[in-house]
């Protein structure tokens, strides 16, 4: 089996995510990185998106988790995307998930970031 890894890099979000009252008042950015490492064994010399991963689509599907959902955890957060890319796309062997929170409440800090991994096996 051929692995392909895709990526994707500093996705942002405007969410109600946090433990704080404030927060889910107010709200925060957020920053997403997906990696996905993909099974493209059928991909071969087609050239066709239906044999990949439509990065489109996990795209808008971390967009709605990130809308329509609130949390107050990015540790919850981040464990729904990486279940949701899994249920989602049977062509994802495994997925790292990144989420940082660059204005988290804890002082002069670049972000608090959470990385989770799931894989099939």
């Amino acid at each position: 089996m051929k692995l392909t890894t895709i990526k994707i890099n500093n996705a942002k979000f405007f969410a109600y995510h946090g433990d704080l009252e404030h927060e889910k008042v107010f709200g925060n950015q957020f920053e997403v990185d997906i990696e996905m490492i993909c099974d493209l064994t059928e991909l071969k010399d087609t050239d066709k998106l239906t044999k990949t991963v439509n990065y489109l689509t996990v795209y808008n599907l971390v967009k709605e988790i990130f809308s329509k959902e609130k949390f107050n955890l990015v540790e919850t957060a981040n464990i729904k995307v990486c279940e949701a890319i899994m249920s989602n796309f049977a062509l994802v062997q495994k997925v790292i998930v990144k989420i940082r929170k660059p204005n988290a409440p804890l002082g002069i800090i670049d972000s608090v970031e959470v990385i989770n991994e799931l894989s099939r096996n």
